[in-house]
């Protein structure tokens, strides 16, 4: 082998050692360089972002919840108590016909029943007519007087109550000659009488078609069904720990609104509570009653509503959403960019809301609203609108 040969064979190893050296330090400038910027990133991801809300103390009237349907306080059937031939019918009594307190509805032929007051007013006139001449003498001269005055009240179309009688010998005398029970047929005939007659018994709406003029009702018979829907009620079932949170200071009130229009309310009372407890629901009713003066079809009767009741004042507590509370029950708060948990005391729950009362949990604290996930105390945090803020701290 010749001396150039060996030369050459030893230059192209350095080369080859020099090249690999070369390669080698930038390969390390390229993994260390891509390592800075994943430390980077990993800083940046390691403070978590998280929405806080400032925890304010403060009195707060409960609100219970409750749902039902709005019900008619005055719902009635019209029976007829006698029989005969309809003469007059207001309207037909058709469904939907308006009606005032006193009005005219129904009126059935009531000539026999006339006959029979005259008969029996006949009968009480002559039964005193009978009594009056013994009544005549020095000693009863005050009794006569009365009965006479009595006499000449009485007609055929009126028939007053009879003179007070305090003596036992004037009692016996009008009891001899049937007048108690002559007053008291006059009495039944004109009951009799007035039934043929069918009134409105108050404010409202006929719900169906009842009887019209020209047919025979029986006694018994429904003529009519009559509504109030200006008048309301609510049957509104709650839970016993409910029940204990209702005020108690008068009659709570309660603000109703229909289920589908929550713009909509009306002021009702809690009017009165059952006595018992429903066995398959393990609820109390209590009973709503409102008005609806200006019959707004939102609180028309069979519509659903919602209903808030007014429940006890509670001092010095602060309102968080439910979700917020985790078990224990703790708060998660934010102290100086820092995750920070406090044990707080739950008094009462209102919808998807809890209250807690004052404790360990300074006013004004920053609670977490944020659910997180492994939360580890004393990591770092920061709120949502500082997120900018803090990446760029973080590098």
């Amino acid at each position: 082998m010749s001396t150039s040969t060996i030369y050459k064979k030893r230059w192209f190893r350095v080369g080859t050692a020099i090249s690999i050296l070369v390669v080698g330090v930038a390969a390390m400038s390229i993994l260390a360089a891509t390592k800075e910027e994943t430390n980077k990133k990993d800083a940046t991801q390691r403070v978590r972002q998280v929405a806080t809300t400032p925890l304010i103390y403060a009195d707060h009237t409960l609100q219970i919840h409750g749902n039902g349907s709005i019900e008619s306080q005055q719902l009635l059937d019209l029976v007829s108590f006698v029989g005969g031939e309809v003469v007059y019918s207001r309207g037909d009594l058709k469904s939907g016909l308006q009606v005032k307190q006193g009005d005219i509805l129904l009126k059935i032929d009531d000539r026999e029943a006339q006959n029979r007051i005259l008969q029996a007013r006949s009968g009480l006139i002559n039964a005193i007519v009978s009594l009056i001449p013994e009544l005549r003498g020095s000693a009863q001269d005050k009794t006569y007087e009365k009965w006479n005055s009595y006499l000449e009240q009485l007609n055929m179309s009126t028939t007053p109550e009879l003179p007070l009688i305090t003596d036992a010998q004037e009692r016996i005398r009008v009891s001899m000659h049937n007048i108690f029970n002559q007053h008291a047929t006059v009495k039944n005939t004109e009951i009799t009488l007035d039934r043929h007659t069918i009134r409105a018994p108050f404010d409202g709406y006929l719900v169906n078609d009842g009887v019209i003029a020209g047919s025979w009702i029986s006694p018994g018979q429904l003529a009519a069904s009559l509504i109030n829907p200006f008048k309301l009620e609510i049957a509104v079932p709650l839970a016993l720990s409910e029940l204990e949170l209702l005020s108690d200071d008068g009659l709570p009130t309660a603000i109703v609104t229909p289920s589908e229009d929550p713009s909509k309310h009306l002021t009702g009372i809690l009017h009165r509570q059952n006595a018992h407890i429903d066995k398959r629901s393990q609820t109390v009713t209590i009973h709503i009653e409102l008005s609806n003066p200006d019959l707004d079809p939102a609180f028309l009767p069979g519509n659903y509503m919602d209903i808030y009741i007014q429940g006890n004042k509670l001092r010095d507590v602060a309102l968080l959403p439910r979700d917020v509370i985790a078990p224990g029950p703790y708060v998660y708060t934010m102290e100086d960019s820092l995750l920070a948990r406090y044990p707080v005391e739950i008094v009462a729950s209102e919808g998807d809301s809890l209250l807690i009362a004052r404790g360990e949990v300074a006013p004004g604290a920053q609670v977490i609203t944020t659910l997180l996930q492994s939360p580890i105390i004393g990591m770092r945090i920061a709120p949502f609108e500082e997120e900018s803020t803090a990446d760029t701290a973080s590098l």
